[in-house]
């Protein structure tokens, strides 16, 4: 070998730092720079012929522009040693990397200069392949690490990165480790805002006014960032957002936020929240707002939307449509102007989905709906205030002898759960200790979070059945009433409390009912086969002395 003078070598110096996480840790190309000048003058090299600085990634191949220059310059002569940082500057794929390495052996590369270590032609390739691999090695190694990591923190009940709005990080813990905790200030606000929604009665733009105005919901403070009022944007992804439900998914698979952190709401509201935000992407023919639109389908689930009609009679006796009209077709007088006028209001509904196909439709008068839905909650659902008092105070009955139940239940559940907690611990421990892979863990986890969960709600009481069943009786003492009287929010708002759907196949209306409407319903019509004489609207006396009612009771506190 001959030795070489690198006084006379044509020098390119090349400099490369990517923006993606795999650099994170590199040297600035500013540092890069003032490193290879450090280089130059302790190996006494000549000026530069080129200096070459990119920010862009090395692990695809042909994508670095002044890389692609370089190589050429060394393939016309102009430079035939290069000086960089580290190897793995020039190149983290291999076939870039065999490019350098080829060049270098056979001799138009006659030496790669680097801050601990020069690269000669006669040396083994294999060292110089392995500075090339290696930083792409890392990469996918860190990469399997932090999921691997990512995932032991889901099976524990916290999502990694920054907490979901109301919640906030524990920073006494180390960064990658660091559990949940309630924000106290902005977690009430976003229950109520979810209520808000449940209750039917509010839109999104009224939920959003609401919580920057009167709530004044902002942002955690960060560094950088944080501590402004949420966005508009923001209520949906609250809306939308399980976590609030105590479910959480990464990577496809669905986990279970810890039991530290409440759940606001229930699984089943989660989902009917879903369900009505995929409702109002639904067509709509009209602004105004109509009483059934979102409540009634065709049997095939097409939507029954409202078409509304607004006519004013004017003082000289002609009548006409109104909507964007300002003046009487007729006589012309402003319709601001017209003494005693007569507005008349007709809606009527029809299947969207077939009259956009040009379809033949039939229409259906909204006072047919009232009808018919009257009609059906008279004979099916209204109850006397007697009845309803009775009802509710035999619900707080059964919730107490539920609950005494519940604590004999639960003492003797509470060795069991201890058990499959210690089991858990135990396979954390041979997780961190590499005696199980991931994904054994992961399957094992499963299956005692499975019993866990059947442990601590052996009845599925995530649903507050004694919330639901007070309003379901508060909702047959008031429905007579809305029906007749009610504001078009107010049955909207009704409509949404119970649950149920109206089904129109063009000629015949039907409705489908709730689970708990539908027994409510079933245990009156019984204890009305039991007992004929039972009329659950005008029961006045619910004592035990009430021979019309006492022979009913069984069914009644059954259902």
């Amino acid at each position: 070998m001959n030795p070489i003078d690198f006084t006379k070598l044509k020098i390119g110096n090349y400099n490369r730092k990517s923006t993606e996480d795999e650099d994170r840790q590199m040297l600035s190309i500013d540092s890069q720079t003032d490193e290879a000048k450090r280089i130059a003058e302790f190996y006494k090299l000549s000026p530069f012929v080129g200096v070459f600085k990119e920010s862009k990634s090395a692990k695809a191949e042909g994508v670095r522009p002044e890389f692609s220059r370089m190589m050429k310059m060394i393939d016309k002569g102009e430079i035939d040693a290069i000086v960089c940082w580290k190897a793995d500057r020039l190149a983290r794929n291999m076939t870039e990397g065999g490019q350098i390495i080829d060049l270098l052996s056979s001799g138009k590369i006659k030496a790669i200069i680097t801050h601990d270590k020069v690269f000669y032609p006669w040396d083994n390739v294999i060292v110089l392949s392995v500075e090339f691999s290696q930083g792409k090695q890392f990469v996918k190694e860190l990469s399997v690490n932090v999921k691997r990591g990512q995932t032991k923190k889901a099976s524990m009940g916290y999502p990694h990165g920054l907490a979901t709005l109301g919640f906030l990080n524990d920073k006494t813990e180390e960064k990658g480790n660091r559990k949940w905790m309630v924000d106290e200030i902005r977690l009430p606000i976003i229950k109520e805002m979810l209520n808000m929604f449940l209750s039917g009665n509010y839109s999104g733009t009224q939920i959003y006014d609401w919580a920057i105005n009167s709530a004044k919901l902002t942002t955690p403070k960060h560094k950088r960032s944080g501590g402004n009022l949420i966005t508009y944007s923001r209520v949906y992804t609250i809306l939308k957002d399980s976590i609030y439900a105590g479910v959480f998914y990464q990577q496809n698979t669905k986990y279970e936020l810890s039991k530290d952190l409440p759940r606001i709401i229930t699984e089943d509201d989660h989902f009917k929240i879903l369900r009505m935000l995929s409702s109002r992407t639904l067509p709509k023919t009209q602004t105004h707002e109509s009483t059934y639109s979102g409540f009634i389908k065709s049997p095939f689930g097409e939507f029954i939307g409202a078409d509304i009609k607004l006519q004013v009679i004017c003082q000289c006796k002609y009548k006409f449509a109104s909507q964007n009209k300002t003046n009487c077709p007729k006589c012309g007088i402003a319709i601001n102007k017209i003494k005693n006028p007569k507005y008349l209001n007709y809606s009527y509904y029809y299947n969207v989905p077939k009259r956009k196909k040009r379809e033949s439709v039939k229409y259906i008068e909204e006072g047919k709906i009232t009808t018919y839905f009257r009609s059906y909650t008279e004979k099916n659902l209204v109850m006397s205030q007697s009845l309803a008092e009775w009802c509710k105070r035999n619900i707080s009955e059964i919730k107490d002898k539920e609950i005494q139940t519940d604590l004999i239940e639960s003492a003797s559940r509470t060795p069991l759960i201890e058990q499959l907690e210690e089991r858990k611990r135990r396979y954390r421990q041979m997780l961190a200790d590499g005696q199980i892979n991931a994904s054994d863990y992961k399957a094992d986890i499963d299956g005692i979070d499975k019993e866990l969960l059947e442990l601590n709600n052996p009845k599925n009481k995530n649903r507050d059945w004694y919330k639901i069943a007070n309003d379901m009786v508060d909702l047959t003492t008031e429905i007579s009433e809305i029906i007749k009287n009610g504001l078009t929010k107010d049955k909207r708002a009704m409509f949404t409390k119970l649950g149920s759907n109206l089904v129109w196949n063009e000629k015949i209306l039907n409705i489908i009912n709730v689970e708990p409407i539908q027994k409510l319903i079933d245990g009156l019509n019984e204890a009305r086969t039991k007992n004929p004489q039972f009329e659950p609207e005008n029961i006045i006396d619910t004592s035990e002395r009430n021979e019309v009612f006492g022979d009913v009771c069984p069914i009644l506190l059954r259902g």
